[in-house]
């Protein structure tokens, strides 16, 4: 059959074998690959989204993604729902290794079910379905917030996922450290046994430490004015938390920002150089990068002290320090010398 050449952008479409195929007029128009489908949702009452996956580098211009528009919001669900069975999304794409219910996600928000296969993972929303290649993940970090009661793990990943416009370089999860669970698991590595058990962020830890290769990475021995892990802060008008690692920082969660100390430039102080601390209540601080400059805002004055000795032990460029304060920090004691950001592990 000659393939349609009308131009049109309606018609009716078929399932075939492992092929989506879109006829106008009763002939061909086009056809998109199942496996090539990375992500599926709903962004509108009749309206679904296609997303597709992409390589490490391209040669050429590549189709992203696909909206199509159907007659009926009960279509669109319906269709959608056979996709989901079809592609690698569905539960035909082999047995998981472990699934996880009603996760709590802060980026991108609300509740997802997480299925985690041997080379990739699920994630199954109301609106949005996702497959995330575990190569795809760079490193995961654990990180206890301020309050004591939640913590927040953070999985970066080196080709963002998309919910439309908005891009996602980061999943935040946040997870009341008293929850636990018990997760059944299958044709898992020797190391995870059969089953795991404990508090849910420690099982989440450890299934993508083993699953997807990666390191865990967690605060060392940086401690606030108020013995926390992180300095309350600011980015525009998104309140945080800022956290001093070993080898960076990270805030989160709005936006989440990870920043090396390797690609830091300089870093400067505000409302600190006038007058004295006793006069103001709150302080900024501004990171510059090679490309981009970043101003955390409200950070606490009693944080002044603490941050200039981990700046100074870090040796990184603090550009408008003064001299007094240099040699005041010099003649105090020595931080002590902050923990390697290590690989979580559980207690046995």
């Amino acid at each position: 059959m000659a393939a349609s050449t009308k131009g049109w952008t309606w018609g009716d479409f078929a399932l075939q074998d492992r092929r989506i195929v879109f006829n106008t007029n009763g002939e061909p128009a086009f056809e998109v690959a199942l496996e090539d489908v990375a992500s599926l949702s709903l962004p509108g009452k009749s309206e679904l989204a296609l997303e597709f996956h992409q390589p490490d580098i391209a040669d050429r211009d590549l189709l992203c993604e696909m909206r199509l528009t159907l007659s009926t919001p009960e279509a669109a669900e319906a269709l959608h729902e056979q996709l989901v069975q079809r592609t690698s999304l569905g539960q035909n794409s082999g047995e998981a290794v472990a699934s996880l219910y009603d996760l709590p996600f802060v980026t991108p928000r609300g509740k997802y079910q997480l299925d985690l296969y041997a080379t990739f993972f699920k994630l199954h929303g109301k609106t949005h379905d996702y497959k995330i290649m575990y190569k795809n993940v760079t490193k995961a970090f654990l990180l206890p917030k301020v309050d004591g009661l939640f913590t927040a793990f953070v999985i970066a990943l080196d080709l963002p996922i998309r919910q439309g416009n908005t891009h996602y370089p980061f999943l935040v999860l946040e997870f009341n450290k008293e929850v636990e669970e018990t997760v059944a698991l299958k044709h898992a590595p020797e190391e995870l046994g059969d089953r795991l058990d404990g508090k849910l962020f420690e099982v989440l830890s450890r299934l993508f430490k083993e699953l997807a290769a990666v390191s865990i990475i967690i605060p060392g021995n940086f401690r606030s004015s108020s013995d926390s892990q992180a300095i309350k802060c600011s980015i525009k008008a998104n309140e945080g938390l800022l956290y001093p690692l070993q080898k960076s920082f990270i805030f989160i969660h709005k936006p989440v920002l990870h920043i090396r100390f390797e690609d830091i430039r300089s870093v400067e102080f505000a409302r600190v150089t006038e007058g004295t601390l006793a006069t103001n209540r709150y302080f900024d601080l501004r990171i510059t990068t090679e490309a981009v400059s970043y101003q955390f805002t409200g950070i606490d004055r009693q944080e002044y002290k603490t941050l200039v000795a981990f700046l100074e032990k870090k040796k990184l460029n603090i550009s408008n320090l003064k001299e007094e304060d240099r040699e005041q920090e010099s003649a105090g004691e020595e931080m002590e010398a902050d923990e390697s950001d290590e690989d979580f592990e559980e207690a046995d």
